[in-house]
């Protein structure tokens, strides 16, 4: 009876280890797969925005020309570059009557008191970056404080309401910079060298912890065994 309630202890936790272990690899192929996505896409040149007629691929890059909106600018907050916190730029910009929300990079967060600088030299620009769409955390836009001042610190992207608030039609996606130009500050990749090796390491450790499960149960049915 002991031997069977100790076995009905340790398998499932050697099992759901397992699982975790089998899971943790998968996110890692996940992302590598992702990742080998955004290397093969920055090898192509840039398509011009005027020749894109649907919602474009993640990751393609893109040329594209037009005026910034400097007076409704946003400050994507949250952001580590660098072991440092800060903002990600996001700026607004007019391209034929409709906005593309662009990324001019990272700035750094010197006070919680006080905003960054984030003024634009020159309006009208040609932009090359690349097409990220945004996925949705568990922050809202509409907890946001959208009677501040502008720029508006936000937590997350949400278009339809980016777009409801400037009161104009707004792509789907962000184009990020992703190398040196005007009006950028500094420049980070959304995807990392190696990104599955993380996921590979948090998979070793299930591994290992099933293992030593296996090794407690086995040693303790044995005593067990030895004893009766």
């Amino acid at each position: 009876m002991i031997k069977t309630i100790k076995l009905f202890f340790f398998l499932p936790l050697i099992i759901i280890c397992l699982v975790l272990g089998f899971w943790q690899i998968d996110r890692g192929q996940e992302k590598l797969a992702i990742y080998n996505a955004f290397a093969n896409k920055l090898k192509y040149d840039p398509i011009n925005y005027k020749n894109i007629k649907n919602n474009p691929d993640q990751f393609t890059r893109v040329r594209i020309k037009g005026s910034y909106i400097s007076d409704t600018q946003f400050l994507l907050d949250n952001k580590v570059f660098k072991k440092k916190a800060g903002y990600e730029v996001i700026t607004p910009l007019l391209v034929d009557k409709k906005i593309v929300l662009i990324n001019r990079g990272w700035v750094h967060n010197n006070s919680r008191q006080f905003l960054p600088n984030i003024e634009i030299t020159n309006y009208e620009q040609s932009i090359t970056g690349y097409v990220y769409y945004y996925n949705s955390n568990f922050y809202d836009l509409a907890d946001d404080k959208y009677v501040s001042s502008w720029p508006l610190l936000i937590q997350n992207i949400e278009i339809q309401k980016i777009s409801k608030l400037l009161n104009m039609d707004v792509e789907p996606y962000v184009v990020i910079m992703n190398e040196k130009q005007v009006n950028s500050y500094e420049t980070q990749s959304i995807q990392k060298d190696n990104p599955q090796l993380k996921h590979y390491m948090y998979a070793g450790q299930w591994f290992l912890f099933s293992i030593i499960g296996f090794i407690f149960m086995i040693i303790l049915m044995s005593k067990e065994k030895h004893n009766e």
